[in-house]
């Protein structure tokens, strides 16, 4: 008679060969580096965040067809906190103990951000997000930013508006729940004033605001010239369709923050936004060949057109590899946050096509854009 050997299925037994199997499936995964992105996928922030969760997923599809970072698969574990603050600090929590990522990406806004990074600082976990204020570097240096700070970008804007058109009287909207459009408005305001222009009225609104006939009245009354607005996408534009209806002048110029710059704002204002001025680091249909890639295998992959969002995301994703490479075979969180420091001269889709960074603060350029026609192009 014949026997089965020690290690056969029928020597084992079925529970016994579930345990060995998932050892083994234990073991290789272990080999993974394991990275959670955590995006507003749905709720106020899902015009930009949904897309950043497709950009990093095709980001790291690249990267593991391509063998991984240093040998390595990322094991790539997405969370959705659907723009809540405390879904965002829950998700933090268990991307740490439960997921044990060695680096999380996101979450997308800087509310959400700045309620994060002190769990990321206290637990020791390099956190790459999306925040452009630089209240975030303050949490420690295990908060580490991808985007420019408003102080980079929105000096920009003020000054095309000064050398460019003849507005000179503004009145500022922003959204005082959010620490990065606060910024932006105090920013700009400064440039502003400083370039010669006259602010004549600060006017705070809260995200969940949509009856702007009050505000609408107030800034006509005022006979400005020109209405920066510091607000999510959609809001922004809600706001720019309401002025128009009270009555507010196409000669008075709208001009924003990067939030405008975005397909949603477009489609959503409509006519009311022609010749709004905005800014961004990151646009669709820059002639350069990493651009060029990126567009192709985002049609591919996804059926649809990128916008300036995915473009982001997709540079985010591509700074967050960057990190895991440097940081050399097998990385830990230590390691990852030491190389992150190191980072020099990482190709992106935006600004120059080179991210930097002076005391942990990124630098990569930007573009003034001119809603024209419908579309949004660089500003001549």
């Amino acid at each position: 008679m014949q026997y089965p050997s020690p290690t056969s299925p029928r020597r084992l037994g079925t529970g016994a060969l579930a345990a060995l199997v998932a050892v083994v499936v234990a073991q290789a995964q272990a080999q993974d580096i394991p990275v959670v992105s955590i995006q507003a996928e749905t709720g106020a922030a899902a015009f930009a965040a949904a897309n950043y969760q497709k950009a990093i997923q095709l980001a790291v599809e690249q990267a593991n067809s391509q063998g991984g970072i240093n040998g390595h698969k990322i094991n790539l574990i997405t969370r959705d906190n659907a723009s809540d603050k405390g879904q965002a600090i829950n998700l933090a929590n268990q991307a740490i103990d439960r997921d044990r990522a060695v680096l999380v990406l996101g979450p997308s806004s800087t509310t959400d951000s700045m309620a994060t990074a002190p769990i990321f600082n206290d637990k020791k976990v390099p956190n790459l997000s999306f925040v452009t204020s630089d209240a975030i570097l303050k949490a420690g240096t295990w908060s580490m930013k991808f985007q420019q700070s408003p102080a980079v970008i929105t000096p920009l804007v003020a000054k095309y508006v000064l050398e460019k058109t003849p507005a000179r009287k503004a009145a500022l909207v922003f959204d005082r729940t959010n620490e990065a459009l606060i910024d932006s408005k105090n920013i700009f305001r400064d440039a502003f004033k400083a370039g010669g222009g006259t602010v004549v009225s600060e006017e705070a609104i809260i995200n969940t605001d949509a009856n702007f006939q009050p505000l609408a009245t107030k800034l006509k009354a005022l006979d400005v010239d020109a209405v920066y607005i510091s607000a999510f996408t959609e809001q922004s534009a809600n706001l720019v369709v309401q002025l128009r209806q009270a009555g507010l002048s196409d000669k008075v110029r709208m001009i924003g923050a990067l939030s405008l710059a975005s397909p949603k704002f477009v489609s959503t204002v409509g006519k009311a936004g022609e010749g709004t001025i905005a800014v961004t680091d990151h646009i669709i249909g820059v002639d350069r060949p990493l651009n060029k890639a990126f567009e192709a295998a985002w049609k591919t992959r996804y059926g649809t057109e990128p916008d300036s969002w995915s473009a982001i995301g997709y540079s985010l994703a591509a700074v967050g590899l960057a990190a895991l490479k440097e940081a050399g075979p097998n990385p830990t969180r230590e390691k990852v946050h030491d190389a992150f420091g190191r980072l020099r001269d990482v190709p992106i889709l935006g600004g120059s096509g080179l991210w930097n960074q002076t005391d942990r603060k990124p630098y990569f350029g930007a573009m003034v854009l001119i809603l024209k026609d419908g579309k949004f192009i660089v500003a001549p």
